[in-house]
């Protein structure tokens, strides 16, 4: 498995309007979309890194883990997500639902290539494997929403 970056951080928090203000305000993150109990703030490091906030009301486990009632998840970006899933579940690693593509969840052609998983570690922790193979074009467009980008 190729591990590139660290692509991604998500928060489910009780303080959620705090949260989301500190990453926009204080950390002078770009908020590219924001509604209750879900906020995304672009990184500097690349054209799909973001930190998300989620409120505890947003329960949807294809974004974020409904395992984690209140915590940080981080994502670390791939080249091949298929081959990634192979190797953890051959290692034993527990596999938390199924692969997302955002091209089907989203019902959005552009997206065809970007996808991800969730899995616990060792230390009982939620994390994800991302992998983006967009065509860079694809990425280049305004960043309506994080990376798995939500319709509006």
């Amino acid at each position: 498995m190729n591990v590139q970056r660290i692509c991604f951080l998500g928060t489910r928090t009780g303080n959620f309007e705090a949260t989301a203000a500190l990453f926009r305000d204080v950390l002078g993150l770009r908020n590219t979309h924001a509604e209750p109990g879900w906020s995304i703030f672009q990184l500097p490091s690349g054209r799909s890194d973001y930190v998300e906030v989620f409120g505890p009301e947003n329960e949807n486990a294809s974004l974020f883990p409904t395992e984690v009632s209140e915590g940080i998840v981080v994502a670390f970006s791939v080249n091949d997500i298929v081959g990634a899933r192979e190797e953890l579940a051959a290692a034993g690693v527990e596999l938390v639902g199924d692969l997302v593509w955002a091209n089907d969840l989203f019902d959005n052609a552009s997206m065809e290539g970007f996808g991800w998983f969730f899995f616990r570690g060792p230390d009982g922790n939620i994390y994800v494997m991302q992998q983006d193979s967009r065509p860079v074009a694809a990425r280049r467009e305004p960043p309506r929403h994080h990376c798995r980008w939500v319709p509006e």
